[in-house]
């Protein structure tokens, strides 16, 4: 992958990124503490099947400002949902900075990465895909799991209503395919997240263009089987 800057924005990519492009463009967003270096073979697979890959430098991670220990538990809690609160809100402007039309977009993300990618969704009615990997479209529902696995106090109305501005359950904006993709074993990221927005998808809003996947016996990974269902479903779902 090649490192960019587009205006405040650092990002890596491989093949064309404009307007001009004729590929539907996948734009990863990595996990907690990872680096979107680190999205390099799964980014090769995808440029090898035809697409065109963009990977931000995510809030507090790589040169943007990076936390110096960003799995203390007291870090994490007063940074992880601020990192993907601002990188949903700086979705448009770095898409903006392109040039590029939402509609090629297909939006993917691992772990907390699959957080932001879902928040955008939400908010993003042209977008042309998602596919969340162990990650969670239900954000109330997984801080009260989280605060529980911690022994944290319960969330205060106000805490609630920040994560609900987000929240991309119930206010799911854009029609297009879903992949939900999730260990059974999890024990970073409840799978109840996943399972409660798949649930409010198909049993509220009658989606018939969501597809769930759990694997038996899988803690908190990003599996090649994973990556072989992702790839499976970008070429399904006119990808």
């Amino acid at each position: 992958m090649k490192k960019n800057t587009i205006g405040k924005f650092k990002y890596y990519s491989l093949g064309q990124i404009d307007s001009y492009n004729d590929q539907k463009i996948v734009m990863i967003y990595h996990g907690w503490g990872g680096s979107a270096e680190g999205c390099v073979d799964v980014a090769d697979e995808l440029f090898e099947a035809g697409y065109s890959v963009i990977v931000p430098e995510i809030m507090y991670h790589d040169t943007r400002q990076k936390l110096d220990h960003p799995f203390d538990r007291a870090v994490m809690q007063e940074y992880f949902w601020k990192t993907i609160i601002d990188s949903i809100e700086e979705f448009d402007e770095f898409v903006s900075a392109f040039g590029i039309d939402k509609e090629d977009i297909i939006l993917v993300g691992s772990s907390m990465g699959g957080f932001i990618a879902n928040g955008i969704f939400a908010r993003e009615p042209k977008l042309h895909g998602l596919a969340n990997i162990n990650g969670s479209g239900s954000f109330v529902l997984s801080e009260h799991l989280f605060r529980r696995m911690d022994n944290r106090e319960p969330l205060s109305k106000e805490e609630e209503q920040v994560l609900k501005n987000y929240d991309p359950f119930e206010r799911t904006a854009s029609s297009s395919p879903i992949l939900l993709l999730h260990g059974d074993s999890d024990e970073i990221i409840p799978i109840e997240g996943q399972k409660n927005y798949y649930d409010y998808l198909t049993l509220v809003e009658k989606r018939t263009n969501v597809v769930f996947k759990v694997y038996k016996g899988v803690n908190h990974e990003f599996t090649e089987e994973m990556v072989e269902d992702l790839m499976e479903w970008l070429k399904n779902s006119g990808g």
